[in-house]
């Protein structure tokens, strides 16, 4: 597998461990007693989570010789994806707050 490969994949799961982490996860409104907590806890760690994701996919983007043509499909489509997981975060975290 070429390395490409292995970042996109990478960026994927941190993708899908940063939709786990939402502010609606109950797992994590049973550990945090607060809803500042919850949001302070959740906006670090799905910030870090999608900085990383970012870095991954644009380190795959830039070697397209080692990627597939399905996968070089995925790698320019997954930018976007990306952009609606923040765009979701954001709505959960004002919709926990009451604003929207």
């Amino acid at each position: 597998m070429h390395k490409a490969h292995k970042f996109f994949y990478l960026s994927v799961t941190f993708v899908i461990l940063s939709v786990f982490l939402s502010v609606h996860n109950p797992i994590i409104k049973g550990l945090f007693g607060s809803i500042n907590a919850i949001i302070l806890f959740t906006g670090l760690v799905n910030a870090i989570l999608l900085i990383i994701s970012i870095l991954l996919v644009d380190i795959a983007i830039k070697r397209p010789k080692q990627t597939s043509d399905g996968l070089r499909k995925w790698v320019k489509v997954w930018p976007w994806i990306i952009l609606i997981v923040i765009l979701y975060h954001l709505f959960s975290g004002l919709l926990l707050f009451g604003i929207l």
